[in-house]
């Protein structure tokens, strides 16, 4: 095989950057006429500048929220209003949650944990990027912003290794003054961990309490009245490599709760009243606005019962007679309050909601007696915490975040895994619908016209929806259909019927979906369990199961026989039914030990599969614990592969494999370490099987932790990454990545999964954070070098283009609720063929596309601004054989294109 040097590579990448000298370049504020006439050229990237003209078009949905983890209002104008999403960035409203904005989408992360107003000048706003609650699918952070605009612009403050914030608070008239609760690293030990205070507005940042590398700080609060006065909750926490349920270890000796009363230049801790000789978990603290004498704590210890539950532990009993039971003990944990600035404490209450996920504790401005306590349930006292009585409401569970009016206190905002509510009257909590912050697995589409898209979301179960509509307003809440309850992940569809789909909740269990089935008594049609070996999970049995899950099972449909699945728990299963029986054809191929060790909860599982569409029976399996796995006889002998990766540690997960179109011996593997606390990103190509390998990370940047790797099947160098910092692509099998910052789609929002629509060749990315967004990309699987120095590209259209007609929506019938006017709307695509194209020359063109078929003929003029990608309808057309010819830059590039009949009707969502 021939094997070019790597400096012919390179001159060959060269010669596609340009240089913008002087003249052209943008004056520099501050320099003299004799500096600006020696700035030198700026060397420009031609394919850089393609990629800048690729749009990218949200699809939603907004049917449910994402991950809630803040909220920032301003006191003085409530109906202004700031979101901290888990994975979705920050959202801004002026209108009271009517509509809203998203204010982050250009900064290098979309992971929040805090986000905070100064009182008296709110349009100072502080962000802490990283969530602080450190589930298995949690993201980090890189550190601190500070806007001074109200969020139109950001600076970036620094603390970049802190990863994970969980409060932020700001002194109430000067805004130069904050505190940053970071709890660092959840993987690993690091010292940027602990409690920080800037006193100029985050130009440096000094420790304020640190403790070890190993505790971090999880809250702080500021006294009302005195800005001095802080409290402060210290967490010992660790997750290990693994995506079990709770993290390794959650509480230790080292956390606690802490007080300053002088602005945070000394801390003592407190003890009198709260639990002694245990270990401190996270903590929660909320002072009473009227009188911060009292202030409360919800508090985990080592001894609180259910803190790997998904409940916790319960609240204190009532007893027959109704009237409020006694706690337990105090070193089990509670609510406590205490009534002399935390001097003292007493134990009002056992309740202590899953630990390591909540932790958060409020109490109503007006009314000390009044707290709330979040977690899987909403939590309400109305006698100072002494009992807790069922609070009937119609939101989404699993809360962390509330705010309440100082002025009305039945004015409150919650966040939630379900999104955003809102309520005027303490009681009937709305629902705000104009978020898309959704939080995908996985994705996957059908052949329908317009196509359906499939996909799990965290806490939201999994949905269908369509990439289009047939209705004039576009794609609404009413056209996304939910599938399956629980966590969602994975989804597949059967290639020969587009109403089968599989759709999966939390470890393993799978379920065969009819669409087109009439609904059943629950509403949710012919859906079938097909869990493996067969049968549904027996939850009575006491000894464990003989078979592990992971959290995020992988589902494969067989690229040779639509009838054929296989499904990944420590061994590989295949039905050649639909699911309908299965049999066994690995042996375990994890690294589970075999010596007698006790393995990690929540681990030793198949974490992906992927089947060679270019051979039958050559199927490659990655596991959560670092094993690859190769068979090429549909798993009667298997080849460990996983000595052969090179240079990179066996702690590791291997979340996908993506076959080659091209050739059965080549094949992609994205490696995952971050769970290892290695924020490198790992992408590795062979193409013999897996005997040797060749690292493809190249230019990738740190924190850019690969998740999946796509490859297009029409251009074999063509590939795309889907990171925990956006999506990037490359045009030359990975020797240089570029990052795809399309027009309208978040820079660095985490990608879970990709899928390239065979027809459309549009690439589909479920983001985890901010939905489903849909990208074409077919000028990108046929551009040639030659193309980007051309003065007029004219790309070929990527599929036959039907006829379609819009109409009004129809009311909703029957019991579907009227959609909310101010829930979010994707837009449709244009009707009729889109042109892409790309200009080159300086300046604008007045540029002419005709079209002509032996029954029709026209013409459409547009003026294009300058030189670049562009997308552009050419409206409703006629069914037939059309040549369509660009005129432009003196040139004219001609391309066929086919226009069909309307498509049959297909069932609706």
């Amino acid at each position: 095989m021939l094997r070019f040097p790597a400096a012919i590579v390179l001159v060959t990448f060269l010669s596609l950057i340009v240089y913008v000298g002087s003249p052209q370049a943008p004056a520099v504020r501050g320099q003299s006429p004799v500096q600006k006439a020696q700035t030198p050229a700026r060397p420009v990237d031609l394919r850089q500048v393609f990629l800048q003209g690729l749009p990218a078009r949200c699809i939603g949905p907004a049917n449910m929220g994402g991950r809630i983890c803040d909220l920032a209002v301003v006191e003085s104008n409530p109906d202004v209003f700031y979101v901290a999403s888990a994975g979705g960035g920050v959202w801004k409203t002026h209108d009271g949650g009517q509509s809203f904005t998203p204010i982050f989408d250009d900064q290098p992360t979309q992971c929040i944990g805090a986000v905070a107003v100064c009182r008296d000048q709110p349009h100072v706003v502080y962000v802490g990027t990283g969530e602080a609650n450190p589930r298995n699918s949690v993201s980090w952070g890189c550190g601190v912003f500070r806007s001074g605009d109200g969020g139109r612009t950001w600076f970036h403050c620094g603390l970049e290794d802190t990863h994970h914030i969980g409060r932020i608070v700001v002194h109430p008239t000067d805004p130069n003054i904050a505190y940053v609760a970071a709890l660092g690293h959840v993987w690993g030990p690091n010292r940027a961990r602990g409690l920080y205070k800037t006193t100029d507005g985050g130009v440096t940042w000094q420790h304020s309490l640190f403790i070890d590398e190993n505790t971090g700080c999880i809250d702080v609060q500021m006294d009302p009245l005195n800005p001095d006065i802080l409290y402060a909750a210290f967490w010992p926490m660790r997750r290990d490599a693994f995506s079990g349920g709770s993290p390794i270890r959650q509480t230790g000796p080292t956390g606690g709760l802490f007080k300053t009363t002088d602005g945070g230049k000394t801390w003592k801790k407190l003890t009198r009243g709260l639990p002694e000789n245990v270990g401190y978990g996270r903590c929660g603290i909320s002072i009473y606005r009227k009188d911060p004498r009292i202030v409360y704590a919800v508090v985990h210890t080592s001894e609180t019962a259910g803190q790997n539950s998904n409940v916790g532990q319960s609240a204190t009993p009532v007893g027959k007679d109704g009237k409020p039971g006694s706690p337990g003990p105090i070193n089990r944990g509670g609510i406590f309050r205490s009534e002399d600035y935390g001097e003292t404490w007493r134990k009002v209450n056992d309740l202590v909601p899953r630990p390591f996920y909540y932790g958060q504790i409020r109490v109503d401005p007006n009314d000390d007696k009044v707290i709330y306590v979040l977690g899987v349930a909403f939590h309400v006292s109305r006698d100072g915490g002494r009992t807790f009585p069922p609070f009937r409401h119609s939101m989404h569970p699993d809360h962390h975040a509330l705010w309440i009016n100082p002025k009305d206190s039945q004015h409150m905002i919650v966040g939630n895994d379900g999104g955003l509510y809102i309520t005027k009257d303490g009681k009937n909590f709305e629902a705000k619908r104009g978020l898309v912050i959704s939080q995908f697995y996985g994705v996957a589409v059908d052949s329908r016209v317009p196509y359906h898209v499939y996909g799990g979301l965290q806490d939201n179960g999994s949905w269908a929806g369509p990439s289009a509509t047939v209705y004039k307003d576009g794609i609404t809440l009413a056209d996304w259909r939910r599938l399956l309850g629980g966590d969602g992940f994975q989804a597949a569809v059967d290639p020969e019927d587009n109403n089968i789909v599989y759709v999966e909740s939390q470890y393993g269990n799978l379920v065969r979906v009819k669409l087109d089935a009439p609904p059943g008594p629950t509403g949710k049609g012919a859906n079938k369990s097909i869990r493996p070996p067969g049968v549904k999970q027996d939850k009575t049995r006491k000894e464990p199961s003989p078979y592990r899950f992971n959290w995020n099972s992988p589902i494969l449909i067989s690229p040779h026989d639509a009838k054929t699945i296989y499904y990944g728990a420590q061994y590989l299963f295949k039905s050649t039914n639909r699911g309908d029986s299965w049999q066994k054809i690995s042996p375990d191929l994890t690294a589970y030990p075999r010596d007698g060790s006790v393995p990690a909860p929540g681990g030793h599982t198949i974490l992906s599969l992927a089947a060679s569409p270019r051979q039958a029976g050559v199927i490659w399996v990655g596991t959560d614990d670092g094993k690859l796995w190769l068979t090429r006889d549909d798993g009667r002998t298997w080849i460990d592969l996983t000595d052969k990766l090179p240079d990179i540690p066996r702690q590791r997960a291997i979340p996908k494999i993506e076959c080659s179109y091209f050739d059965a011996g080549t094949a992609y593997v994205a490696v995952d370490r971050h769970r290892n606390d290695d924020f490198r990103p790992y992408i590795f190509k062979t193409t013999d099987y897996g005997q040797t390998w060749t690292a493809l990370a190249s230019n990738l940047p740190l924190h850019a932790v690969v998740g999946v790797v796509r490859q297009s099947s029409r251009n074999k160098d063509l590939l795309f990454a889907g990171t925990e910092r956006g999506l990037f692509v490359t045009f030359n099998d990975g020797k240089f990545w570029y990052p795809l910052r399309c027009v309208g789609m978040p820079a660095a929002v985490r990608v879970d999964d990709l899928v390239i629509h065979p027809r459309e060749r549009e690439l589909v990315v479920a983001t985890h954070g901010r939905g489903i967004w849909i990208i074409p990309i077919a000028p990108l699987e046929e551009l040639k070098d030659a193309h980007l120095t051309a003065d007029a590209v004219l790309f070929p259209f990527p599929a036959p283009v039907p006829v379609m007609e819009r109409r009004d929506r129809p009311p909703p019938s029957g019991k579907a609720a009227p959609i909310p006017r101010d829930a979010f709307v994707a837009p449709n695509p244009p009707l009729g063929p889109v042109a892409a194209f790309y200009l080159t020359g300086e300046g604008p063109e007045r540029v002419k596309f005709t079209y002509q078929s032996p029954q029709h003929s026209g013409s459409v003029e547009m003026t294009i601004p300058g030189p670049g990608l562009y997308f552009r309808p050419l409206g409703q057309l006629p069914p037939g054989e059309y040549e369509v010819a660009l005129h432009a830059r003196g040139v004219v590039v001609r391309q066929p294109l086919r226009v069909v009949a309307p498509p049959q009707a297909s069932p609706e969502q």
